[in-house]
C-alpha cells in the first residue's frame, strides 16, 4: 500500500512537471512571433527607400528642381479681417534671372513682365479672392488680398517662371476669432444672375468623368432680356478668368486645376478645356471685366469615376 501510494506520488509530480514546462514554451512562442510581426513594416519600409531605386531618385531630382522655382511666401502673423493684408512673395534668384535673360531675347512675350495670380480661398470654398501683381527682374513682391472674417483660408500663388511649367505654391492660413455661419447655402445651379448680367455654364458632355478633357462654355447675357453682352473687356490679359479648386481637407496644391482657355469663341462666349483629375466635387469661379467692373460668378460641378 505504501509503494502503492509513493508511485502514484511520483507520477503526479512528473505529471505536473511537464504541463508547467509547456506553458513556457507556449509563452516563448507567443514572444517570438509578436517580435517578428513587429519587425516586417521596418523592413518594408525600408524596401521602399529612394536610394533603393533609381527611378526614385529621378523622381527625388526633379521634385527638388521643381521646389527650386517655387516662391516663397510671407504672411504677417495678426490679420485684421476684411483688410488688405501685405503678403511678401520671394521669387527664387534663378527665376529672376531667367526673366530678365529672357527680356533680351527675340520672344514674343519677352518684353512682358510676368504675372503672379494670389487666390485666397476659404477651406470651404466659400469665400474666394484673386489679387495679380507683376514681376520682371525682381524677386521680392508684394501682393495684398483680403480675408473677411475669422477662420481657416488656403492661399494658391500661380505663377510661370521663364521656361517652366506652371508652379503653385500653398500656404495655410488661421484667422482666430468666432467663425461666421454660412448665410445661404450652396447651389448646383448651371446659372447665375448677377445684378443686370446672366451666366449659363453649358458642358460639352453631361455626365464629367475624370481625367477626360471637357470644355467649360460659359454664356454671357444681359438679365433683362437675355440678349448677348457686347461690352465685356479684357480681364487679367485675357476675355475672361477661370479657377477652379476640388472641395477637399486639407486642400493641397493638387486641389488647383489647370484650365486652359480657348480664344475663338463669340463676343459673349467664353470657353475653357480641363481634365478633372479625381473623382468629386469642383468649385468654378468665372471672372470676367464687363464695361469696367469685374464680376464673379460661381459654380459648383460634379465629377464622376
Amino acid at each position: 500500500m505504501k509503494y502503492s501510494v509513493a508511485g502514484i506520488a511520483l507520477l503526479a509530480s512528473l505529471f505536473l512537471y511537464q504541463g508547467c514546462s509547456s506553458t513556457t514554451k507556449t509563452e516563448d512562442t507567443s514572444d517570438n512571433q509578436q517580435s517578428q510581426v513587429q519587425s516586417v513594416p521596418q523592413q518594408t519600409y525600408q524596401s521602399k527607400q529612394p536610394s533603393a531605386n533609381p527611378q526614385n531618385s529621378n523622381k527625388i531630382s526633379s521634385t527638388k528642381n521643381s521646389q527650386a522655382t517655387k516662391g516663397k511666401l510671407t504672411i504677417p502673423e495678426k490679420i485684421t479681417p476684411n483688410q488688405p493684408v501685405a503678403i511678401k512673395v520671394e521669387i527664387p534668384a534663378t527665376v529672376a534671372k531667367a526673366n530678365s535673360t529672357n527680356s533680351n531675347s527675340n520672344s514674343n512675350d519677352a518684353s512682358q513682365p510676368k504675372q503672379i495670380n494670389m487666390v485666397v480661398v476659404s477651406n470651404d470654398l466659400r469665400f474666394f479672392d484673386l489679387v495679380q501683381a507683376s514681376y520682371k527682374n525682381n524677386q521680392n513682391i508684394e501682393v495684398k488680398p483680403k480675408f473677411p472674417a475669422p477662420g481657416d483660408y488656403t492661399v494658391f500663388s500661380d505663377y510661370n517662371p521663364s521656361g517652366e511649367k506652371e508652379q503653385i505654391s500653398v500656404e495655410k492660413v488661421s484667422i482666430p476669432g468666432e467663425v461666421p455661419f454660412p448665410t445661404e447655402l450652396e447651389s448646383f445651379s448651371k446659372t447665375k444672375t448677377l445684378s443686370d448680367t446672366k451666366i449659363d455654364l453649358n458642358l460639352s458632355q453631361p455626365n464629367i468623368k475624370a481625367g477626360k478633357k471637357v470644355t467649360l462654355k460659359f454664356d454671357i447675357k444681359q438679365a433683362s432680356n437675355n440678349k448677348p453682352v457686347q461690352d465685356l473687356k479684357t480681364y487679367l490679359g485675357q476675355k475672361a478668368n477661370l479657377v477652379v479648386i476640388k472641395s477637399s481637407s486639407p486642400l493641397v496644391e493638387s486641389d488647383y486645376i489647370n484650365i486652359e482657355n480657348v480664344n475663338n469663341s463669340s463676343n459673349n462666349q467664353v470657353n475653357f478645356t480641363t481634365k478633372f483629375p479625381q473623382p468629386g466635387t469642383y468649385k468654378l469661379w468665372l471672372q470676367f471685366n464687363r464695361n469696367g467692373q469685374v464680376k464673379t460668378a460661381d459654380f459648383w460641378v460634379t465629377v464622376n469615376s
